[in-house]
């Protein structure tokens, strides 16, 4: 693995977790039964599929994080690891705690109790199956990214070996269990773990042999893309042939596509981790108000076009006024207090690198 500069924005890969964040919201709206709109293949698939969407950002993250911490002893840097951790903590906690808080004062009762939010805030809601569902249930992936990060950044810590290995172990493993125990259909609460990691590592894998990707002819990586939505037909676990050829050939295109760092691209995936916390909330309040399976028509059409509205502009107002100023608070708040410790010179790490 060659040293490079890890500060490099893969920009293009922007577009794409902005793409995918919207596939997760519009599956969430319409994920209930009896919907009153006619859906073609793709719109289709979407609304009915999109919860696989979250494996994508999966392959996002370990790809990113192959590409901007996996250099040689880089997390080996005096201050380095420290400088992670803080890292990552600014770049989750400000937006979830603020979702969390949300949820906790409009829908507190019944599963949304003291100690699922206690999980929530300790971001410890993806290992337990009620904490999961309750308050923002979308922020359960936030756990297993963090098992994702803790997992990479020891092997990092021990050596290109010991990561090659994590590696391989990770993709096999977790590919395995899918594959055998798996369900098809879904989503699983009970897949969370074994899917994160498999996700994850694939991107590792994927930036591990990115030079042999990008030599594949984009007839190829069509046929990929094709054969694992083929794949995916209702009798195996979807995870893995999506995982495995649909999205690692998703995330290839994506790099050779200059649309995918146009100016709508590059805003959609800046706000992309904002549209994934806060669009459950408009959900939740605005089918609470207008019960979707009551509309039809243009009815219909207004509530949902009043959850992707108040989505965006709350995504746009979480980006400028918690997530940004939040990262900036925390790591000058952990770097006054580790003595400066953090202002190491440590690759920092992209926007693409969230979910």
């Amino acid at each position: 693995m060659h040293k490079r500069d890890g500060s490099e924005r893969l920009a293009r890969l922007d577009g794409l977790r902005g793409l995918a964040a919207a596939g997760v919201v519009f599956y969430h709206m319409a994920n209930w039964p009896d919907l009153p709109v006619h859906l073609d293949r793709v719109t289709g698939w979407v609304f009915r599929e999109g919860w696989t969407l979250v494996d994508l950002f999966f392959v996002l993250s370990g790809y990113v994080f192959a590409h901007v911490y996996g250099a040689p002893g880089l997390l080996r840097q005096r201050g380095a690891m420290r400088t992670f951790a803080v890292a990552r903590f600014a770049r989750l906690w400000p937006l979830h705690g603020v979702t969390l808080c949300l949820f906790a004062l409009f829908s507190w009762g019944g599963g949304n109790n003291a100690s699922h939010f206690l999980a929530h805030a300790l971001m410890l809601q993806g290992f337990d199956l009620d904490a999961a569902r309750s308050f923002n249930s979308a922020s359960w992936s936030l756990s297993i990214e963090i098992l994702c990060y803790a997992l990479f950044a020891a092997g990092a810590w021990f050596g290109e070996r010991t990561l090659l290995w994590i590696t391989v172990l990770a993709v096999v493993g977790c590919g395995w269990w899918l594959a055998v125990l798996g369900h098809p259909g879904g989503p699983w609460f009970g897949e969370t773990i074994p899917r994160g990691i498999f996700g994850f590592f694939t991107g590792q894998m994927l930036w591990r042999n990115r030079a042999w990707g990008a030599r594949l002819p984009i007839a190829a990586l069509l046929v990929m893309v094709c054969a694992g939505l083929w794949l995916d037909n209702g009798r195996i676990s979807p995870l893995v042939p999506l995982g495995m050829l649909t999205w690692t050939a998703a995330v290839l295109l994506a790099l050779r596509m200059p649309v995918m760092e146009s100016a709508a691209m590059h805003w959609l995936g800046q706000r992309s981790f904002g549209l994934y916390l806060v669009h459950m909330l408009f959900i939740h309040a605005i089918d609470a108000v207008w019960p979707p399976q009551n509309l039809h028509g243009p009815a219909f059409v207004l509530a949902q076009a009043a959850i992707v509205l108040g989505t965006l502009i709350a995504a746009d107002a979480a980006y400028r006024w918690i997530e940004m100023p939040g990262r900036r608070v925390i790591r000058r708040a952990m770097g006054a207090a580790s003595g400066g410790m953090d202002q190491q010179p440590i690759t920092r790490l992209p926007q693409t690198a969230t979910l």
